[in-house]
């Protein structure tokens, strides 16, 4: 799972508060009717369980909704009831080792876990559709079942939506056929996996074909009339399925592979199990293809194919092995489509993640509230970059036999950190057990000081809980680079003794997570350093060892065009900015236009200018159009922006931005009329908040009844937006309704109405 805004919501459920689990989920298989008019579902799941001990006492985890039947086996025998969060189904005088089927029959009306979204807040789309998202624990909102990843099982769904909509779900289409006024579609998913995986995705979709992998079909669903803005974002996704499955030495492990586009999605996109949800604000027109992509994304989703869905974390605790795999594999995408150097810098980007959360958190612990908190900068690029660590230990060839054995020995089932380190110490023949204890359940990151001590350099660990090897680079007066393998220990400092060093540098290929400091070091020494670096990861760690004049002075001698334009944002030389405006590369363009504005030079207004009214790239339209903003800061730019249409929306937003706090008061009736009559989406989105900035006119509260009204609302994207916007405006009138929305099934809108409540009762 990827988030823009966040990694990750649950349900309020502590895994050390979960009643015994005395049963062995087998199957999963519902009858579900989809009704948009009133955004409500109705039918039946049928749990088919083996019980692990005798009179076992079954439960289901299930949302607020009514429940109007429970039979086991078709016959009402046995003492079953709906209580609370869960049903209960006790068994008495059943073995242990027998084979039930559960069914529960239900409708409800679910805040969380199934979202209808109308087509008037669909942009681009503009028909109704609806869409499930199940991680971390919000399926049994819609389909009460085991809601916990530590089951797997398979899964069956017949899905019936209003005639001419399609839907899309896990594994194998069995059937689809007309019946009435309705569609009904049948997936079935002969293979095990976690109950948080199983998706549909209803509504008026196009599949459009991306090629194969070994007969196996690769999708991307969008919705009707933006099909070519699904096939800018995520075609060639085929060809990733290839290098994975290569790479890892397993093949793809599902039936097919789709990717579909939902508006109001509160991620990136999601990994459901032969069928990923990615957002629709991933989606863009081909014109933009030079400074858009959504290979990260859908590289990052496919990954999780093979880790968090072919195997999966036990629990929230060991999150890493499906979200640190998940960031790891799209650098090999990168190293194969586009180069070494592109890939040592996504790399390096990569490890800037992961050391923020490292000094905050060990990466395995189980002193969370929420599922939610695991779900950080540890799981995913610490995750990453604890496996680029592994794979430096071990060296590439040894670290994929060992993922491909992983892979095998644990298919379909799930996995902790401690049974990771096993298989993979098993098959490369030594112990990892000191590795998995310091960089996965100590907290921080090791720090190194370097210093000169006449013709040696003395190295001091200061972190306490870490000891480890890496190379050491010589940096000699003619520029020659020896490398060395040395140990560095938290209990005592190591003596390098180099001759005719003029310095050395640690880790001098940017592979281990730690701070080096280097007091005695000066400029030419980092020149050398640079020149010498062993790849582009090692010069992006040096950056910040070079002032502007150092910058420029790299730049034009540096010969790999993906390390000049990570320096382009660092340039103070105008003249060679301007030359770089006609560029055929387009991120460099932009790059360079950003720069000039940075450094308010007056070039920038004019080219701004021109790319905006020249460019097809629409969004570099935006990025042209915020630069004009910001330089003329003005009512006719303003207008300009609000008047203009790109493919975000992103001129129109911006533009009422300004107004806002330029205009307060035409801002707020721009801003009533987007919400009121439902203004595209985004526009409309950015209303809400800007709602909450300008407030009501003294002694008015058409902006207060409007908020208000949306928070009482049932769809949680606007709801969201809208108690956000409450806590900016200020009156302590709007808590009585937000206390109303307190226990929201969905863990965002909770933690948006505490927040709001808490700043608004200071």
């Amino acid at each position: 799972m990827l988030s823009s805004l966040a990694f990750g919501y649950a349900l309020l459920l502590n895994p050390a508060v979960r009643p015994p689990h005395e049963y062995d989920l087998q199957d999963v298989k519902f009858d579900l009717s989809l009704d948009f008019k009133n955004e409500s579902i109705s039918g039946y799941v049928a749990n088919k369980v083996v019980t692990t001990k005798n009179d076992a006492t079954l439960w289901f985890d299930k949302g607020p909704m009514t429940v109007t039947g429970i039979s086991v086996d078709g016959a009402r025998t046995y003492n079953a009831k709906a209580e609370g969060d869960h049903v209960h189904v006790n068994l008495k005088g059943v073995g242990k080792g027998k084979t039930v089927t559960v069914t529960i029959k239900y409708h409800a009306e679910p805040e969380a876990g199934i979202y209808f979204v109308s087509g008037k807040r669909a942009y681009p789309a503009t028909t109704d559709l609806a869409y499930t998202q199940g991680e971390m624990e919000d399926n049994h909102y819609w389909i009460p079942t085991y809601d916990y990843p530590d089951d797997k099982a398979t899964s069956e769904g017949i899905i019936r939506v209003p005639k001419g909509m399609s839907v899309l779900s896990n594994g194998t289409l069995i059937d689809h056929k007309d019946v009435g006024a309705q569609s009904v579609w049948h997936w079935k998913m002969d293979q095990p996996m976690s109950t948080y995986l199983i998706s549909l995705v209803a509504g008026y979709y196009t599949a459009v074909p991306d090629g194969n992998f070994k007969g196996k079909p690769v999708t991307i669903w969008t919705p009707k009339g933006v099909e070519d803005w699904g096939e800018a974002a995520f075609k060639g996704t085929d060809n990733q399925i290839a290098i994975y499955s290569k790479l890892t030495g397993v093949d793809f492990p599902w039936q097919k592979y789709a990717q579909s586009a939902v508006p109001e999605f509160m991620f990136g996109g999601m990994e459901n199990a032969s069928c990923t949800t990615q957002t629709i604000n991933a989606l863009f027109p081909p014109d933009s293809k030079g400074t858009q992509s959504g290979e990260g994304l859908s590289a990052h989703e496919l990954a999780h194919q093979w880790f968090g869905d072919l195997i999966t974390a036990h629990d929230w605790s060991h999150i890493w092995v499906n979200e640190g795999w998940a960031t790891f594999m799209p650098h090999f995408i990168t190293r194969e489509r586009h180069g070494e150097d592109e890939y040592q810098i996504q790399r390096y980007g990569t490890y800037q993640g992961a050391m923020f959360s490292a000094r905050q958190n060990p990466m395995v612990r189980t002193d969370y509230t929420v599922p939610m908190e695991m779900f950080d900068g540890n799981a995913y690029p610490g995750g990453a970059t604890r496996m680029f660590m592994l794979m430096r230990e071990l060296g590439e060839d040894k670290f994929w036999k060992c993922c491909q054995a992983y892979l095998k020995e644990y298919a379909h089932k799930n996995v902790t950190t401690e049974q990771f380190f096993d298989s993979w110490g098993k098959t490369a023949g030594e112990s990892l057990d000191a590795f998995r204890k310091q960089w996965f359940y100590t907290k921080g990151v090791p720090r190194l000081r370097v210093t000169r001590q006449g013709d040696d350099f003395k190295v001091e660990q200061l972190t306490p809980g870490f000891t480890f090897s890496t190379e050491v680079q010589r940096i000699g007066d003619d520029g020659l680079l020896t490398e060395k393998e040395v140990e560095f220990s938290d209990k005592q400092p190591t003596l390098i003794s180099v001759q005719n060093a003029k310095g050395i540098i640690i880790d001098p290929g940017a592979w281990i997570m730690c701070d080096i400091d280097y007091p005695d070091y000066d400029k030419s020494l980092w020149m050398t350093a640079w020149h010498t670096a062993e790849n582009a990861a090692q010069k992006m760690r040096l950056l910040d060892k070079f002032d502007a004049d150092g910058i420029e002075t790299i730049y034009k001698e540096e010969k790999s065009d993906a390390v000049k334009r990570e320096l382009i944002p660092h340039l103070t030389d105008k003249a060679e900015l301007i030359s770089l405006l006609g560029s055929k590369d387009e991120r460099e363009i932009e790059s360079a236009l950003d720069r000039l504005a940075a450094l308010n030079d007056p070039a920038a207004k004019p080219e701004a200018e021109r790319i905006f009214a020249e460019t097809a790239n629409e969004a570099m339209k935006n990025n042209a159009y915020d630069i004009l903003l910001r330089i003329n800061n003005d009512e006719k730019t303003a207008e300009l922006g609000w008047n203009t249409t790109t493919y975000n929306l992103g001129t129109k937003i911006a533009a009422l931005r300004w107004y806002s706090y330029h205009e307060p008061e035409k801002a707020r009736q721009m801003a009533l009329d987007a919400v009121r009559n439902f203004a595209p989406g985004p526009v409309r989105m950015a209303a809400i908040g800007v709602l909450g900035h300008v407030k009501d006119i003294r002694g008015d509260q058409e902006v207060f009844d409007v908020l208000i009204a949306l928070v009482k609302a049932r769809p949680y994207a606007p709801m969201s937006a809208a108690i956000n916007a409450l806590a900016e405006y200020g009156d302590k009138a709007a808590i009585p309704v937000l206390e109303s929305r307190k226990n929201h099934s969905l863990h965002f809108a909770r933690g948006a109405v505490a927040s709001a409540i808490a700043r608004l009762s200071r």
